[in-house]
């Protein structure tokens, strides 16, 4: 990957590495670029911090649409729902409605863990993301598209399917996604569930419910949190993620449940 001009970032050490496998059924005989996505153009943003909205893929288009006095139309996504209610399988408690105005849940059955289409890998690397796997970078694609960061957590590792949105307690800890142990303070926003923290709101998920390749249900989190909260919890943590920094600039909380 390296040897090719991939940013190492975007890669697992095996990628950077060693031998890139691609996917099976990818054409023999075509030019790498093409298949890697490497022939592509590259458009930088150099954003002020009060222009949080073109951090997608539909906010510039919608500054493209108003600049050139074209028309603008905003996707409408669909998906087949079943019949089944959710009530009583996932409990939602929001105790500071201050620093979270709004969270929605969507829990999806079912599913299997495993490597994205070529294609999306492509995108994502393409904006500075390194592919995890199919269910977390489908939540990073639609953030890049849409401006609204999301966070899935394994449903069968949360407790009694209750998450709790709340300020952090004295002497709470939590593993994030990036293995590391972090000590929390009051006033930080946690999602927790009956036994504690799961993940750092806006900033971060925890290791606890990380979903992995025994995952088959997950619980798909789309919220609003408080800028100046996100903000400061992510700069007393030293921990900066593509989700704190659209938080921490504010979204469009018309978009959580879009």
């Amino acid at each position: 990957g390296q040897e090719l001009g991939i940013d190492p970032k975007t890669m697992s050490a095996e990628q950077a590495s060693g031998i890139m496998i691609l996917p099976p059924g990818t054409p023999i005989g075509r030019d790498a670029r093409e298949i890697l996505g490497l022939d592509d153009y590259i458009l930088e943003l150099d954003l002020t911090p009060n222009r949080g909205d073109c951090l997608s893929i539909i906010g510039v288009a919608r500054e493209a649409a108003a600049l050139l006095g074209k028309s603008f139309r905003l996707p409408q996504p669909a998906c087949a729902e079943l019949a089944e209610n959710i009530a009583g399988q996932v409990k939602v408690d929001i105790q500071d409605p201050d620093l979270c105005r709004r969270f929605v849940g969507r829990l999806i059955k079912n599913v299997r863990a495993g490597s994205s289409p070529l294609w999306m890998q492509q995108r994502l690397r393409a904006a500075g993301m390194r592919p995890i796997n199919n269910i977390v970078d489908v939540t990073n694609y639609v953030m890049l598209e849409l401006g609204q960061p999301m966070h899935a957590f394994d449903y069968n590792l949360l407790h009694d399917g209750h998450i709790i949105v709340r300020r952090v307690r004295e002497g709470e800890k939590i593993i994030t996604l990036d293995g590391v142990a972090r000590d929390l303070t009051p006033g930080m926003l946690a999602i927790t569930d009956p036994s504690g923290p799961v993940a750092v709101a806006g900033v971060m998920g925890g290791q606890a419910t990380e979903v992995t390749g025994k995952t088959d249900t997950i619980l798909l989190e789309s919220a609003f949190f408080n800028p100046v909260s996100i903000r400061r919890t992510s700069k007393a943590l030293g921990l900066r993620s593509e989700a704190s920094l659209r938080f921490e600039k504010g979204i469009d909380i018309g978009g959580c449940a879009r």
